[in-house]
């Protein structure tokens, strides 16, 4: 029986312990791959490529991490997130509306909204993560990623004005160089859209100086893709033609170039350059450019070629660029996203008024506090001269009555020294007249 026992509490201590080092290679995994994020994302992906059988022995709090982790680096590394969806599910569940880590799983959980064209639930998500990340002044990428996600889907929606107060807030979060250009760059393409030229140009020359200062070959390519797109649209062809060269020249080869072949090759077209070169970059748009950028690159093919007389090829770019036409499904959900934006703008303000009211509230307090502590100073202070003055009227008082006392005993010894005398007086009166008696006998 007592070997039975023993050998009980030792298979309980072997359980504690692996399951101490479980946890314990989890936290460091976890850890690891935190670390890792920033510069190697398609690392901290192969590090957290975990077999079923694994997952489902995580902790519902380690599932979570897990989740966002795991979103994070795939979002990083511009993969799809729909891996991550019953994940992100997990982590919602887990995390309450006060921690911070639920407005990460709303930020992925609505991007991959927007990955699956969701676009009424997309805005929830983002809308609530943006409502809790308020909470957390210091949460600033959270932050920016919710602003960028939410103003982007406003604007494929085509409410631009909300779109703008978006960009203006991510704006106003950005600390790096490279973060102010990203916004900037969304600023400008708002100024495009409504046909300011002017102020296009200036906030997209400022965020490409913000990306140069950056050092981002990326950006800095972006940026004067952008530069090029909107000099295009304001007719000066010249100027779109010089950025899109050098847009393409600072473009990473690891980066997709579809579009900048495009545009490059459209505007070779229209400012009547070398034909070949661009037949050459439409087509080089073709292989990388998205299916919606198609249409144009098809269209542009077809002007081409029906321009040199080959009607045949025309003829074919034209039928390609009518199959993707009818391929492609538009639904309209203007009434539900502006309904969305409603509630959302609606629930901010009494968010504001709340938090206004609050202040009030605070302040109201803090002030009869202060109030209430200042009227017993004076009352306390008053309480204390009170005591200073009676106790130097008691002081006074016994000084007064030690010399009253002491006069009295100085009267008393006069009063006997004058008795005295008087007795004297008395005795030698008594003694003339019997003196005087004695004479006149």
């Amino acid at each position: 029986m007592t070997n039975l026992k023993i050998t009980t509490a030792l298979l309980t201590v072997l359980l504690l312990l692996s399951s101490c080092s479980h946890k314990s290679e989890t936290g460091t995994l976890f850890s690891h791959a935190d670390a890792l994020m920033e510069e190697h994302p398609d690392s901290v992906l192969r590090l957290l490529d975990l077999p079923p059988e694994e997952i489902e022995e995580l902790s519902d709090n380690e599932c979570a991490r897990y989740a966002l982790l795991l979103a994070r680096a795939t979002d990083k590394c511009k993969q799809s997130l729909l891996p991550c969806d019953s994940l992100l599910n997990v982590a919602l569940e887990y995390y309450d509306d006060d921690e911070k880590e639920k407005a990460v799983a709303l930020l992925y959980k609505g991007r991959l909204a927007v990955e699956m064209e969701e676009e009424k639930e997309a805005i929830s998500y983002l809308q609530e993560g943006l409502t809790i990340i308020q909470n957390f002044p210091k949460e600033l990428k959270t932050k920016n990623l919710l602003l960028s996600s939410l103003g982007n889907i406003y604007f494929d929606a085509g409410y631009y004005d909300e779109s703008f107060g978006m960009y203006k807030a991510l704006y106003q979060c950005c600390t790096t160089e490279l973060d102010k250009s990203m916004a900037l760059n969304n600023i400008s393409t708002y100024y495009c859209i409504i046909d300011e030229e002017d102020s296009t140009l200036m906030f997209q020359r400022e965020a490409l100086n913000y990306a140069i200062s950056s050092g981002d070959s990326l950006q800095i390519a972006m940026s004067k893709h952008n530069l090029s797109l909107e000099f295009d649209g304001f007719d000066e062809l010249d100027s779109a033609l010089y950025y899109a060269q050098k847009a393409l020249i600072e473009l990473p080869q690891r980066e997709n170039h579809g579009n900048y072949y495009f545009n490059l090759g459209d505007l070779l077209l229209k400012t009547g350059g070398n034909k070949d070169s661009a037949r050459y970059y439409l087509n080089k748009s073709l292989e990388d450019i998205p299916i919606e950028g198609k249409i144009s690159c098809l269209k542009s093919l077809y002007n081409l070629e029906k321009d040199n007389g080959d009607y045949k090829t025309a003829n074919t770019y034209l039928e390609e660029q009518s199959a993707i036409i009818d391929s492609l499904c538009y639904m309209e959900q203007s009434t539900e996203i502006q309904q969305l934006i409603y509630e959302y703008n609606t629930k901010m303000r009494v968010r504001e008024e709340q938090i206004r009211g609050n202040r009030i509230v605070r302040s109201t307090i803090a002030g009869s506090v202060f109030v209430c502590f200042l009227i017993i100073l004076i009352y306390q202070s008053r309480i204390n001269r009170k005591k200073r003055l009676q106790l130097q009227y008691e002081r006074s008082l016994e000084q007064t009555q030690n010399k009253l006392s002491s006069l009295e005993t100085t009267i008393e010894n006069n009063q006997l020294m004058i008795n005295l005398l008087q007795q004297e007086q008395s005795n030698l009166k008594q003694e003339h007249e019997n003196k005087e008696q004695l004479i006149e006998e």
